[in-house]
């Protein structure tokens, strides 16, 4: 989905087949994970937290909060929307 109309129309299509539409550039997105990687995701969020915390000093009021995700792969960050 990437015309500027589609934002528009996920907001009043919710399903699709059976299927809950969810914008993924907003806060909350989750992806299913097994247990095995919600353990090791903790680890890296614990692991990261210090940075987290370095990056949101820097930063001050320009970001609401700085957190780990398991969102993205090749990017090091995303900027996303409240909900």
């Amino acid at each position: 989905m990437t015309e500027p109309v589609d934002e528009y129309a996920t907001q009043q299509v919710k399903e699709f087949e059976g299927k809950k539409l969810k914008n993924c550039s907003k806060e909350g997105f989750e992806l299913e994970e097994t247990d095995e990687e919600k353990k090791q995701f903790e680890e890296e969020k614990q692991a990261f937290e210090g940075l987290c915390k370095l990056i949101k000093d820097v930063l001050g009021d320009k970001v609401e909060k700085v957190v780990v995700s398991n969102r993205i792969i090749d990017s090091p960050c995303v900027l996303v929307t409240g909900e």
